[in-house]
């Protein structure tokens, strides 16, 4: 039928529990999360197995990596082309007043009453 609703799910049915996608996000969570750590020198820290891996990682290896995650968080931008024709019509003052007063903006009819 259309424009009838005739099968699917009913609405505010929430989607299927997949449970890849919660092993993958409890994953991810868990690299980006602190945690306490024993340094080589001996001193507690608190940092993320991120922070860990980032540390190791050379500064251009470092920058790189930033730069990848921020795609996830940032939109891409897309260019934009755009038309910059414009065709411009010049009125007098004159002509926007005949047109407000209902008058036809031909000057032709002027000079045929002469």
């Amino acid at each position: 039928m259309k424009g009838m609703k005739t099968g699917g799910r009913k609405k505010g049915t929430p989607n299927k529990e997949n449970p890849i996608k919660g092993f993958i996000k409890t994953h991810s969570l868990a690299y980006f999360e602190p945690k306490e750590i024993v340094g080589d020198d001996g001193k507690k820290r608190t940092m993320s197995d991120f922070d860990c891996d980032m540390m190791m990682l050379a500064p251009d290896d470092r920058v790189n990596a930033e730069l990848r995650l921020l795609e996830f968080h940032t939109p891409k931008m897309k260019a934009i082309d755009v038309d910059m024709n414009a065709h411009v019509s010049v009125r007098t003052i004159e002509d926007k007043l005949r047109v407000l007063c209902g008058e036809e903006e031909d000057d032709d009819d002027d000079d045929e009453d002469d």
